[in-house]
């Protein structure tokens, strides 16, 4: 691992597929884009908890995907069948600033959900997905959060400027095909850190156990493999 820390953490290696999640309402795959060119990973190792670790090493670029099954257990009657989390990091290498980059929680054709809608909160950008037996939340970090930790110096890059409406809004981009997370330029010294979160169980009227789920810090994912 270059961008990611953890002792002992990889235990083998793995098939080298695209990173996804499959739920009751379908797949949903991760995707990176530099320069509105997608890039694959490189190289995928299993994790000693279960999760995988995704790499993308290129000649402008590395950067690495840390793919995770959450402990999803909350307070009753709060309860959630499975939660999911992924978190990139991406540095571009010497030399070769990244003007534009994009990570993504999309769904693949063939998906059952039949409604969807915005569900946001304080520090949370997430959309609600259902059918007649299960409902689903992908969240990620909403702009006032990103911004906050851009001022701390926390993995995101110090170029991104939120000030104009026209941008604060569009920092994160959801729809019914899912989550997209643009940035801004990174310079050659810089890490930038995206985190997705995913939770589903089965529908129950007035339940937010799958929001409150996908509300978590990036930590939080990363701490159930023993990464930091």
């Amino acid at each position: 691992m270059k961008l990611f820390r953890g002792k002992d953490a990889l235990i083998q290696g793995a098939d080298l597929v695209e990173p996804s999640i499959y739920t009751p309402l379908g797949t949903i795959e991760f995707s990176l884009a530099v320069t509105s060119e997608c890039f694959s990973p490189t190289h995928c190792s299993q994790l000693k908890h279960g999760g995988s670790l995704y790499q993308y090493y290129y000649d402008s670029f590395d950067c690495e995907l840390v793919l995770s099954q959450m402990n999803h257990s909350l307070s009753l009657p709060q309860e959630v069948e499975e939660c999911w989390g992924a978190v990139y990091r991406i540095k571009p290498n010497t030399d070769h600033p990244i003007s534009t980059c994009s990570f993504s929680a999309l769904w693949k054709e063939g998906y059952s959900w039949e409604d969807y809608g915005s569900d946001t909160g304080e520090n949370l950008e997430a959309v609600e997905y259902e059918n007649e037996k299960y409902r689903l939340h992908v969240g990620t970090q909403d702009a006032p959060l990103i911004m906050g930790k851009r001022n701390r110096g926390d993995m995101v890059s110090k170029s991104l400027d939120l000030d104009s409406n026209s941008v604060k809004y569009s920092v994160v981009l959801h729809s019914d095909q899912g989550i997209e997370v643009p940035i801004t330029q990174m310079d050659s010294h810089e890490i930038y850190q995206v985190h997705f979160l995913i939770a589903w169980k089965r529908k129950i009227e007035e339940d937010i156990s799958t929001w409150l789920a996908v509300d978590q810090a990036t930590k939080e994912i990363l701490k159930g493999e023993d990464i930091w």
